[in-house]
């Protein structure tokens, strides 16, 4: 059964797993130079803490 989230939160959340999803296909494919690729992963990096910060402050993360 869903959990219902606040609807901030869940907001934040989807976009959050969106722009995630993004970064990654990007990085996955290649092709740029390595200022953009750097930038990337700290990007992705920051998003993945933010992604963690809210899942457990509600209560859905993987780990207890």
């Amino acid at each position: 059964m869903a959990q219902a989230l606040p609807l901030f939160d869940r907001m934040e959340l989807d976009r959050i797993r969106r722009e995630r999803m993004e970064l990654q296909r990007k990085l996955k494919r290649g092709g740029s130079d390595a200022r953009s690729r750097i930038r990337r992963e700290q990007r992705l990096a920051i998003l993945t803490a933010r992604q963690v910060e809210i899942e457990a402050r509600l209560g859905i993360g993987g780990r207890p």
